[in-house]
């Protein structure tokens, strides 16, 4: 029985084709579908913020004490929002970039 090495190289191969496989699972349009609802939500969450500044501008003198506290909680978790929201929305760009840009073979060692 004749003996078959195989190389690191063949298994790095291997290992890549299968590892790329299992990520373009996701196609394109998901990737476009999902960007798209995140810009939404995002859009969506600036004209809640105007809104809630809006809000915050009305409230009367008398009410400022009491409510004051809760005012700024509400600010500090919109704001957190939006940052997060940034965040997804670069990842996502970041990870497709990474999926579909074609791999540039490396030359080999001499």
């Amino acid at each position: 029985m004749k003996k078959i090495i195989i190389s690191e190289e063949q298994v790095k191969k291997i290992l890549d084709d299968i590892l790329l496989e299992q990520v373009n699972k996701v196609s394109r349009q998901d990737f476009s579908r999902i960007q798209f609802k995140i810009e939404e939500l995002e859009n969506s969450l600036n004209d809640t913020i105007k809104e809630f500044k809006k809000l915050q501008e009305s409230i009367p003198n008398g009410l400022k004490n009491p409510t004051n506290k809760k005012i700024m909680t509400i600010s500090q978790y919109l704001i957190g929002a939006q940052g997060n929201i940034v965040a997804l929305k670069s990842g996502v760009r970041a990870y497709k970039r990474k999926i579909y840009s074609t791999p540039i073979p490396q030359a080999a060692e001499v």
